[in-house]
């Protein structure tokens, strides 16, 4: 390797490693032994391509894979059990994917080279899966089921208490988010409906938006996301606006979370982000700490979230369980969750005793019974509802 090439790997190593990096790190839900071989990653005459395909050889596919494997906390825990470490080498400039990816005792094996198909991330995605799901298939089976209430008390108990708990949790931002999501998009097209096509008015130091001319919301403020600057900036370390500090309790218990879970997106006050992550803090925030839902109210080129007390919205949520059934349902059908984990705290947010019989969910409350059916994967098969019927 020349001067030149050193040179190169070495501004990409500082400039661009460290947010794949995270990104790999976030999509696992833990911190992954990356084992690098820099100075085998190298081709004479195309060491001005690195920067473009560095990422589509190596990382890219990983993080895909490993969003893939850790969609809910089973995925997680098998990568922890199963995954010893990630080995990134270019020993002999391999472009076929079976030889080039292996995954034996433990180590996930990339030894391709980094120019020639950089643009096959998807089929390197599908590679690594694949690999995975067929290589910790044999943990999973001495695993047990994790959409237990363990990892929803550690988190509702921060939430709730804005109180900092010092023992390790193994809960992850992904998991939350999971187990937020169901009873979010339920309460969110709740409030759409409300105020559909109405105008609105925002006053911060009021801590209200006001809906046309007589909703009127109480709020509280989440965060910001500057598109100009591409960050993200929480609520309560925005020491610029002026917000009343009453008006930043949900944002507080946010950091509390994640002092308690470990999560750094929580606690870290402000950081670089290209994408909103807006909606999807938003929709743990208020799930979370017991909010009726979320707004995004954008200000040229910066957009506040914040999270909405209404007693109409919580008047109108669905109780009976054929509707319960229906909007999970369809949103199984429209949106991207691990439909088992996501069901169960639905449900249990709805007050039923939850149990996981075989790869099933039955819940019940009180007369009424929640039947739900999944695949081997944790995809929803049928879902329906009935009465007990107890015989004399």
């Amino acid at each position: 390797m020349g001067l030149k090439e050193k040179r190169i790997i070495q501004a990409f190593q500082k400039e661009v490693f460290p947010q794949l990096e995270t990104e790999i790190n976030r999509a696992a839900g833990y911190t992954v032994p990356l084992q690098i071989e820099w100075n085998t990653l190298m081709e004479d005459r195309f060491s001005h391509l690195y920067n473009d395909t560095f990422p589509k050889i190596y990382f890219l596919p990983l993080i895909e894979a490993f969003k893939v494997i850790c969609e809910d906390a089973m995925g997680v825990e098998l990568l922890k059990g199963g995954l010893k470490s990630v080995v990134i080498v270019n020993e002999n400039d391999e472009h076929n994917l079976e030889r080039a990816i292996t995954f034996e005792e433990g180590i996930l094996k990339i030894n391709h080279g980094p120019v020639v198909n950089a643009d096959k991330v998807e089929e390197r995605t599908e590679r690594i899966t694949s690999l995975l799901e067929e290589k910790l298939e044999e943990f999973a089976e001495g695993t047990t089921d994790t959409a237990t209430t363990s990892t929803s008390n550690t988190a509702d108990a921060a939430a709730t208490n804005g109180q900092e708990n010092t023992s390790e949790s193994t809960v992850t931002i992904q998991e939350l988010y999971n187990q937020s999501i169901a009873l979010s998009l339920e309460k969110q097209e709740i409030f759409d409906e409300l105020v559909k096509d109405l105008g609105w008015s925002f006053d911060m130091l009021e801590g209200k938006v006001t809906f046309g001319n007589d909703k009127v919301f109480d709020i509280q403020v989440l965060g910001t996301y500057s598109e100009n600057e591409k960050s993200w900036l929480w609520a309560w370390a925005n020491n610029q606006s002026g917000i009343p500090e009453k008006f930043l309790q949900t944002s507080q218990a946010v950091q509390a979370l994640g002092k308690a879970c470990n999560i750094d997106d929580f606690i870290a006050p402000k950081f670089e982000i290209d994408s909103d992550p807006g909606i999807y803090f938003a929709t743990i925030a208020s799930v979370m700490s017991n909010e009726s839902c979320y707004l995004a109210l954008p200000f040229k080129g910066i957009t506040v979230y914040v999270t909405i007390t209404s007693e109409e919205v919580e008047s109108k949520v669905r109780i009976a369980p054929a509707l319960l059934c229906s909007h999970f349902t369809f949103i199984a059908a429209n949106y991207s969750f691990p439909h088992k984990y996501s069901l169960y705290f639905y449900l249990k947010k709805k007050g039923y005793e939850v149990e996981l019989p075989g790869n099933n969910i039955i819940a019940q409350k009180g007369e009424d019974q929640i039947l739900g059916i999944f695949d081997l994967k944790g995809r929803l098969m049928k879902l329906s509802n009935s009465k007990i019927t107890v015989q004399a």
